[in-house]
């Protein structure tokens, strides 16, 4: 059975532990193992997660979990009685909201189908990249894993290749240059594609008598209609860095990169970029605080409630994916949210989509469960899958013939199907591990702990630093 608790202040530690699904006890004890089980997750939310020990972490409080249920940790892979398939599988993901809880469902209903088949799956959330460089480090990966946009630059020489199973031929071809190497393997099944602006309330836009801004100048100036009405211009949850390391990636392509005619393609890549040159994007973010376009508890902010703000009529911008918009009309059927391109700079430039690899999973090259990984991807790779994922991400499907009930959401994705598609910013143009330093330095940045300048510095000196590293 799927446990799942929305909106209580241990949310994000409770979503972190491990998630089970037994399907053999539950079909014989179903109302009996219900409420016990929902009672022993809220006990061990609070113990594992608000009361959590000193230094122990999520993957910690995971382990304890399945110790504490005398399963085994280890997984295997065998054939009885007509091919049935048996074992155990780890899973793990940085999803969250409904995105996870369409996966969990996914995994759940191929449990049902393969009694013999244990599936651990959980959500690391923020912790999630730290984690998975330790495992890296360790060489221990889970069975399968979420690669969150890295499937080729990070996690590649840790991945079995995919191209021999049978849904290759069935993936969207826009998601084949992203998530192809340069001999075009790919080591991940993308359950989505990603492909996201700026999510907005159209209701409330309109209310104030303003267009799609489609320069910074233009969304400033909503902002600042915004504010002296009332709402929120822009809601940003800083309680998880990841946050602000996201607003950074979203606002730095149409400062760097998008303008033909002026760019910093060439030096980003070859490692000559001047960070100098990188101040436009802060200064953005700093005008945003200093003019009193956040919401007050910025710093604070828990992510859950950005959905709740959005579908609250509260707030005009939020500068997250399309996730978040499928969360709040989740909550509010008639929220009037929309998704919009992102501003540019220059006028001279036109507003544009990120997009690239979102929920995708691949198979640990060295793990011993494979074969029984291999089928849970096929399974994962199902139209009805596809489609569920897709739904709950508001993001495209990923494979030909599949159709998320995306609702209005798709109402967007129609009216600026002709804009231009930029990868996202970290994964094209920035060394891997410049994540963690985006992260600091946002959050560094919106406290008043560091200024533009200095900003600036920070990132140019992990930017050379991750390049060695990396040997680029």
């Amino acid at each position: 059975m799927k446990y799942s608790v929305r909106g209580g202040p241990c949310y994000n530690l409770f979503i972190q532990t491990t998630v089970k699904v037994n399907n053999r006890r539950a079909m014989k004890m179903k109302k009996i193992w219900l409420w016990r089980a929902l009672a022993c997750a809220g006990a061990m939310t609070l113990l594992a997660g608000c009361g959590a020990k000193t230094g122990e972490t999520p993957e910690t409080a995971a382990q304890t979990q399945a110790g504490q249920t005398g399963q085994s940790e280890a997984g295997t892979t065998k054939e009885g009685g007509a091919g049935e398939l048996t074992g155990k599988l780890v899973i793990m993901t940085n999803a969250s909201g409904g995105t996870f809880e369409a996966m969990n469902e996914v995994f759940a209903r191929f449990m049902e189908e393969n009694p013999g088949v244990e599936i651990e799956y959980s959500s690391q959330g923020k912790d999630y990249e730290q984690l998975m460089k330790a495992k890296m480090a360790a060489n221990d990966l889970p069975d399968l894993f979420a690669t969150h946009g890295w499937s080729v630059n990070r996690y590649s020489e840790y991945l079995r290749p995919l191209n021999d199973q049978e849904w290759y031929g069935d993936l969207v071809e826009e998601i084949l240059p992203v998530m192809s190497d340069s001999e075009g393997q790919i080591y991940a099944l993308p359950m989505n594609v990603d492909k996201s602006g700026i999510v907005y309330n159209a209701d409330l836009l309109e209310k104030l008598g303003k267009e799609v801004p489609k320069t910074w100048d233009e969304f400033l100036d909503a902002c600042e209609e915004a504010k002296n009405q009332g709402y929120t211009p822009v809601y940003l949850a800083g309680k998880d860095p990841g946050k602000l390391a996201g607003v950074i990636n979203t606002v730095s392509p149409t400062y760097l990169i998008t303008d033909e005619a002026d760019n910093y393609r060439t030096q980003l890549k070859d490692g000559s970029f001047d960070w100098a040159n990188y101040a436009p994007v802060f200064r953005l973010i700093t005008t945003l605080r200093d003019s009193g376009y956040l919401n007050k508890d910025y710093q604070t902010a828990d992510p859950i409630t950005i959905p709740q703000k959005l579908a609250g009529g509260e707030v005009l911008f939020a500068l997250e994916n399309n996730a978040t918009m499928a969360d709040a009309y989740a909550l509010k059927a008639d929220a009037g949210l929309a998704m919009m391109p992102v501003p540019t700079a220059s006028p001279e430039d036109e507003p544009v989509l990120l997009g690239g690899e979102r929920e995708a999973y691949g198979v640990w090259k060295d793990g011993p469960n494979q074969e029984l990984a291999l089928e849970l991807l096929r399974f994962m790779a199902e139209k009805e899958n596809i489609e569920k994922v897709s739904t709950a991400s508001g993001m495209p499907a990923s494979m030909k013939g599949a159709t998320g009930n995306l609702g209005v959401v798709n109402e967007s994705y129609e009216k600026y199907a002709d804009s231009r598609v930029f990868p996202k910013f970290d994964r094209e143009y920035l060394p891997n591990g410049m994540w963690s330093t985006m992260k600091t330095v946002g959050s560094a940045l919106i406290a008043g702990d560091v200024d533009v300048d200095k900003a600036c510095q920070m990132m140019g000196e992990d930017y050379i630093k991750f390049r060695e590293q990396n040997n680029e």
